[in-house]
């Protein structure tokens, strides 16, 4: 369970990724969905996703650290 404040600066955090890379982490960790299904949905391939995904994480670490 996330705090209401907490939450509040996850998506805040989230808004500051390009818009597809935010579709992408709120695809595999808000709503489960798989790699692969993400690289099929963006039209790109399996691998760019991981580092797109990878990369992400990094950045909203990152704000969340600020």
């Amino acid at each position: 369970v996330v705090a209401s404040g907490e939450s509040e600066r996850i998506y805040r955090c989230l808004d500051e990724l390009e818009k597809d890379r935010a579709a992408a982490v709120r695809g595999a960790y808000l709503n489960g969905e798989s790699y692969a299904e993400l690289a099929v949905r963006h039209g790109v391939p399996l691998n760019t996703m991981r580092t797109w995904l990878r990369r992400s994480l990094l950045k909203l670490r990152e704000c969340l650290e600020r």
